[in-house]
Order: C-alpha cells, then structure tokens, then sequence
C-alpha cells in the first residue's frame, strides 16, 4: 500500500466526483479513488478491495437515504467520513452527524476548504494510531472440525488472562453452541434475548447479560434450545451489538459459523482480523481457498487473514510450505497436534493456558494471540535480576 493518504469520494453523481477529484488534483500526498454509487448498496465501502484513510461523500437527492443506510452501518472502525451537501438542510446534517461524520461541508465549496477539512480528519487519525484501538477478531472453520472453536476459546482465554485485555467471547453457533463445555459454566442468558433489546442496552446491561468465567472472561452465546429457526432475522441488530461491544472490551473474538447466512456480514463488516483454521489436507486447503473468496466478497483484504494450521504433523504429506504456496499472500501459522492435552482441557472444561501451561499447544496459541494484537506474557525475573534489584534497592 503506498504511504500517500487514501482518499475515497464517493457520490451517485459522476459529475460531482469529477468536481470533487479536481478540487483535490493538486496534492500529491493524496492517492485519489472515486467510487460511483449505483442502485444497490449505500455504504461507499461495501465489497471495497483496500481500506481507505479518509471517505469523502457528496451526497444528491437521494441524499437522505444514503445517510440513512450509513447510520445503521455506522462503526468505530470505519474511516473518518467528510460530507459534501447543499447547506442549509439540518435535516441532512444531522443524518451525516448521526453517521460519524467529521465535517459537514456545502456542495459549492473551494478547494482550499476541502483540503483543510480532509488536513484536520488526517491529523485525527495520527493522534489516536498510537493508542490501542479495539479489535473484533473472527474466528472460523475452513472445514467443518477444524477447530475454530477451539482456537476461538482459548485465543480469548488468553487475550483476557496472559495479555490482560478485557475481552469478550461470542459464539454465533445457533444451533450446537458449546462455549459452555469449553468452559464448564451455565449460559446466563442468551444471544437472541440479547439481540431483541440490543437499542436499549447500556454498558452496564451489557455486562450484565454476559456470563463471566472465573477468569474474568466474559461469553455470550445462542442456547440450542432456542433455535434460530423460524425467528425473526436480527442480523442488523448483531451489528449494534458488535458496535457497542467493541466501544467496552478491548477485544471482541466472535467464534463464527463456516454456513454463510445473515449473520456473518455485520461480522465481516466490522473485523480486525480473520483466524482461518484448517488442516493438513488437500480438501482443507482447497475449502480455504473459497472463504477467501467469501473474505474478499466482503471486502476483506488479505492482510487480514490469517490462517491456522491446526494439528500441525511434521510428517503430514501435505507440508507447510505447501499450504503456504497455495495461499499466496496469507500468513499460515500452526498450532502442533497433541491429542491427549487437548481432548483433557476441552473434557475438563479448563482452557489450555490454565490446565498444561508450558506444552507447545498453549505456546502456539500464546503466539496466536499475540500476533493478533495480545500483549506478550510478562516474564518473571530470574534470580540474579531479583538479586541485583535488591542490592539496587539497598544503596
């Protein structure tokens, strides 16, 4: 990606995003894109294939509907959004403010305005880049028994307990949910409950309806007993769920079924990063290789996935190095195979960071965590440090 500011217009009108690419054609630390918004999806970003800085959109007459399409889609994790319009319409502004909107700008206006505006948005994105943004991790299968249920539970097990991030597990398995064996506790409350007052729910609600693990974990799945079948589809709410989870906890690991269904947009939508877990086999891979296609659909890019060789064998036919040829331009990581440790944290309801600390399963899975944005484990000091730290502390 070039290290010029990715500037996005977008408009229904081509004449306006000729205007508006003009206005700009002289900064040469813009990289321009125009995006033109037909009938169909509203979201400027929708099925995008890279991550604009900023978005710049010049509403028409349908300017009310786009913004009003933006509000629900509307996340921490989008980019600063700049609006051009005809002034005078609070109507208007208040959509686009309600959207997330930085700036709020008349049609007509001059380059120098534009630009300034844009600056502003920049500087903001520099200002907040060192703190620690909130991240939505997905999980999921390439092929069903992968493990991602597994790797879901333990990479938020860890993230809470080793990288002392506040962290939140969600299971969207509507119909074999098994958060609760994985963690030998009861299931407060459900996902659907949570999704029907999901517009009233408050931090403290929030928390409230999430069971808390001993280790301060706290999870939220759907309860087989109440299928999703014949229920009214609250994919949009699951957005604002999301929203909302990603404002309170550090990081969010959503353990996301392999079936596409509603469901897994707003998911999609909103990731940080993607964990595909597969095998060593040639099925496996090739059921890879489509959900990066679904990814991609999506508009994931590729620096977003990651994919996790589970039950890793060094003597498999199918070696790492030709995972990694088949999946050019992903990051492939394995976790070792090792039944026995793990069929014992899974049949004890402990998770593997707590039940066999130092076996090479739980490091991979360390290792995990910390490439998806875990702070590494603090390593205790040795003897001679503690002595030298005495004798520091005694002149």
């Amino acid at each position: 990606m070039s290290s010029k500011l990715q500037v996005l217009i977008a408009s229904r009108s081509k004449a306006a995003l000729a205007d508006v690419r003009a206005k700009l054609a002289t900064q040469s630390r813009y990289e321009l894109h125009s995006r033109h918004i037909e009938n169909g999806h509203a979201d400027p970003l929708y099925g995008l294939s890279f991550a604009p800085d900023i978005v710049v959109m010049s509403l028409t007459e349908r300017g009310h509907h786009d913004l009003t399409e933006l509000v629900k889609e509307q996340h921490a994790l989008r980019p600063p959004l700049i609006v051009l319009a005809e002034p005078g319409d609070a109507q208007t502004m208040r959509l686009a403010m309600q959207a997330g909107a930085r700036d709020f700008l008349p049609g007509q206006l001059g380059a120098d305005d534009l630009v300034a505006s844009i600056e502003r948005a920049a500087a903001q994105i520099v200002k907040v880049a060192g703190a620690h943004s909130p991240s939505l991790i997905a999980i999921v299968n390439a092929k069903g028994g992968s493990g991602a249920t597994f790797v879901a539970s333990n990479v938020a097990h860890i993230l809470n307990s080793v990288s002392e991030h506040s962290t939140a597990l969600v299971s969207l398995d509507m119909q074999f949910e098994s958060l609760a064996q994985y963690f030998d506790v009861s299931l407060k409350h459900d996902l659907m409950q949570v999704l029907e007052g999901v517009h009233d729910l408050d931090t403290v609600a929030l928390d409230a309806y999430m069971t808390r693990h001993e280790s301060g974990l706290r999870l939220l799945a759907a309860k087989p007993e109440n299928s999703v079948e014949g229920q009214v589809d609250r994919s949009a709410d699951l957005g604002t769920l999301l929203n909302k989870m990603t404002k309170h906890f550090e990081s969010v690991v959503v353990d996301l079924p392999r079936h596409v269904t509603p469901y897994m947009r707003p998911v999609l939508e909103r990731v940080t990063r993607v964990v595909l877990v597969a095998q060593q086999t040639v099925s496996h891979v090739r059921d890879a290789t489509r959900m990066l296609q679904v990814f991609k659909h999506h508009g994931l890019q590729q620096e977003q996935v990651l994919l996790v060789v589970n039950r890793m064998e060094k003597s498999s036919p199918v070696s790492m190095e030709d995972v990694q040829r088949a999946l050019q331009g992903v990051e492939v990581v394995g976790i070792p195979s090792d039944f026995k440790t793990v069929a014992e944290s899974i049949n004890l309801g402990v998770p593997i960071y707590a039940h066999s600390r130092g076996s090479p399963v739980t490091k991979a899975l360390v290792n995990l965590a910390t490439k998806l944005g875990g702070r590494p484990a603090k390593v205790p000091a040795g003897l001679l440090g503690k002595a030298f730290a005495n004798l520091m502390r005694k002149d």
